[in-house]
């Protein structure tokens, strides 16, 4: 606190500093917000030349804290060669991870493509019912027109498959180019994970590169300041990925579990749709319900109402027993703070910044909490003191004069 006391020190005596700091972040702001495509645009294009190095590193973060516990373990077993001990703990970690992934997806490839299978031959069975449905209603016939003419818009799921993955241009070069970014996604992903290999083996090396540059550009009185700064955002983050991803699990589990219980069709689907959807924050439960009760409505109606409830007590626990044991008291953050990252970061970054809103949310908290509010803690005190002292002087001064008056 003292530090940060110490850095604006030098300001307190110009009376117009706070109000041109503040006009600037004022005018940066408006410039940002006014030129919000530019800035979307700018990301996008940053983003699609990194994607790979982004794949790597992003993998290799998450991979990181089973490498790191891993090493903690073997490196008593191997205390002189500390350095064979973490390339043995990354290549472990990592090959561990993938072949879960990959175990995961052979085991649930086939139950998915079955359960998509089904669902598409059964689907102009499932509209037909959906037609009877909406003419037995009592709805003015305008309305029923109108959704008469938008189901038969979707009837062909072939038609939808098509728009969905290729969009409007449903050509042959259309296919061609959709198949090269296919092609070209599967190969950056492959060498995605190469590049986590590397990253893993010379995280020792890259960190000590980085607090090389940092000590070197930040001013040396503030750079442990820094370094606790850094720790904590590096805590809060790796911490969100892994809670975030056990979470997910375990919902989707439970969720395949009362589906596969209560003998309620697509149960694998659902339940993938259900996880994957828990990944979001806020919203992310309520669209993966949505989705998963439109597919039992379509396909069994009499399961909609049970699986909502049971949607609605999972999310319920999830939220107030669940997380918050994964994730104890580093995570908690104002709600608006993460409706607000989440629809900035939405805009601009599109599902990663939906996906990130929790962690930049609690950072921005972090910030407030120790540092905005211990420096401006400090600062009110000082002005308080000063003005204190400023007006006792006053008096004294006053005092002096009266004194002399009548001496006089």
């Amino acid at each position: 606190m003292v530090k940060y006391k110490e850095r604006f020190s030098k300001y307190e005596k110009n009376r117009w500093t706070g109000l041109t700091i503040s006009l600037c972040i004022v005018v940066v702001f408006y410039m940002l917000v006014s030129n919000i495509g530019s800035v979307k645009e700018f990301f996008n294009s940053f983003l699609t030349i990194t994607s790979t190095v982004i794949i790597g590193a992003v993998f290799a973060y998450t991979v990181n804290p089973l490498a790191v516990f891993i090493y903690n373990k073997l490196k008593k077993l191997m205390k002189k060669s500390e350095d064979a001990a973490w390339i043995i703990s990354a290549s472990v970690s990592l090959i561990f991870v993938l072949g879960l992934v990959v175990g995961v997806l052979i085991l649930l490839a086939p139950m998915l493509i079955d359960n998509i299978t089904n669902f598409a031959m059964g689907l102009s069975g499932y509209m037909n019912s959906l037609k009877q449905l909406v003419m037995s209603t009592e709805l003015d016939e305008d309305i029923k027109l109108s959704i008469m003419n938008f189901i038969n818009e979707q009837s062909s799921l072939t038609a939808v498959v098509r728009k969905f993955v290729l969009g409007n241009d449903i050509t042959p070069t259309g296919v061609l180019k959709f198949s090269a970014d296919l092609g070209a996604g599967a190969f950056n992903f492959l060498i995605g994970i190469i590049l986590a290999f590397y990253f893993l083996i010379g995280k020792k090396k890259l960190v000590e590169l980085l607090s090389e540059f940092f000590l070197l550009v930040i001013p040396t009185k503030h750079y442990d300041n820094c370094r606790d700064v850094w720790i904590k955002f590096n805590s809060i983050f790796s911490r969100f990925i892994v809670c975030e991803l056990i979470d997910a699990i375990i919902v989707g589990i439970v969720n395949g579990i009362f589906m596969f219980a209560m003998h309620m069709p697509y149960a694998v689907f659902c339940s993938f749709v259900v996880a994957l959807c828990n990944l979001a924050p806020t919203f992310g439960p309520f669209v993966g319900a949505f989705i998963c009760g439109v597919i039992l409505l379509l396909a069994e109606p009499q399961f909609v109402i049970p699986f909502l409830v049971f949607t609605l007590a999972l999310q319920l626990i999830d939220g107030y027993v669940i997380k918050p044991r994964l994730f104890g008291s580093a995570l908690k953050v104002p709600a608006f703070l993460v409706l607000v990252f989440l629809v900035v970061g939405g805009k601009i970054w599109g599902v990663p910044g939906v996906l990130l809103a929790i962690p930049l949310a609690a950072i921005l908290s972090y910030i407030y909490r120790q540092i905005a509010v211990p420096w401006l803690t400090a600062r009110k005190k000082a002005k308080d003191e000063a003005e204190e002292k400023t007006e006792s002087n006053a008096k004294a001064e006053a005092k002096g004069k009266k004194e002399n008056k009548v001496v006089e």
